[in-house]
């Protein structure tokens, strides 16, 4: 089954997910945002993906969106009738990353977990002294020093 990944947000907030992960990884193949402010309505872009969902059957849609209760993605919640459609709120670049590069001989709702607690582990705060915050061994981890 193929697996295409729709980014659909508040402002340009998708499209520059997505310009920002080309420039990390490149091209992404099968990988289409959608931005709010592009459209009158988000159910503009729920009637744009849906008819992009007529024309590709055996293709699993994982549609990422900005805020969970927002009006974009409360619109593509719909969506979620069909057997193949996954919505995941609360995108970040780490998300996208991770889902588009996962070993697409997975389980699909084992490589969404994955990519969610993959997602929360990324999100970190700082301060000085930065010692405070992490010790030297995640540090040298993550590639701070």
């Amino acid at each position: 089954m193929t697996k295409k990944i729709i980014l659909a947000s508040h402002g340009r907030f998708a499209s520059g997910m997505l310009s920002a992960a080309k420039m990390i990884i490149g091209e992404l193949k099968g990988v289409d945002s959608f931005d709010l402010e592009d459209y009158e309505s988000s159910y503009e872009i729920y009637k744009n993906i849906e008819h992009a969902m007529k024309q590709e059957n055996d293709t699993v849609f994982l549609i990422l969106t900005d805020l969970l209760g927002g009006s974009v993605n409360n619109q593509l919640l719909e969506l979620c009738t069909n057997k193949n459609v996954y919505v995941i709120a609360g995108a970040n670049l780490g998300m996208l990353l991770e889902l588009y590069l996962a070993d697409d001989n997975k389980e699909i709702r084992t490589i969404i977990k994955d990519s969610v607690e993959a997602s929360k582990q990324n999100i970190r705060f700082f301060g000085y002294p930065i010692n405070d915050y992490v010790d030297h061994k995640e540090l040298m981890e993550v590639n701070l020093w």
